[in-house]
């Protein structure tokens, strides 16, 4: 299962480039640090016209009822160190039994490495969440 795997350990992740923080599993919701994902550094560039932000998507294999999926963030891979920068709390279906929710980084964060923290989920349903820089 995807988790946290431990500090000084997170996956670089270059520009134009997807990864999963969870992938098509259960997670615990409001342990601390159980219920914290898998961490990526962003790759950074030279550009001052490229937009820094990141998108993160979660998709459920249900509906997944009341949650909170908080985006955090470090500059330091510790998980003491991260603070909460956006929150998934709603999720959309247009096809039946298919839920998305999504959360954008506003291009003004600088932060160096992101998480994200399952906070609480109603139902036991499998959690995708991907993101994208």
């Amino acid at each position: 299962m995807p988790a946290y795997p431990g500090p000084g350990l997170a996956e670089l992740l270059r520009v134009n480039r997807q990864a999963y923080m969870w992938e098509n599993e259960v997670p615990p919701a409001g342990l601390y640090p159980g219920s914290l994902s898998v961490a990526y550094l962003l790759e950074r560039l030279d550009y001052a016209s490229y937009p820094w932000g990141a998108s993160f998507e979660a998709w459920f294999s249900a509906d997944p009822g009341a949650f909170e999926i908080d985006i955090v963030g470090a500059n330091i891979d510790q998980p003491q160190n991260y603070i909460q920068l956006g929150t998934i709390t709603s999720a959309q279906s247009y096809v039946p039994g298919f839920f998305v929710g999504r959360w954008d980084m506003p291009s003004n964060i600088w932060v160096k490495y992101v998480a994200s923290y399952i906070v609480s989920l109603t139902n036991a349903v499998d959690v995708k969440l991907m993101v994208t820089r």
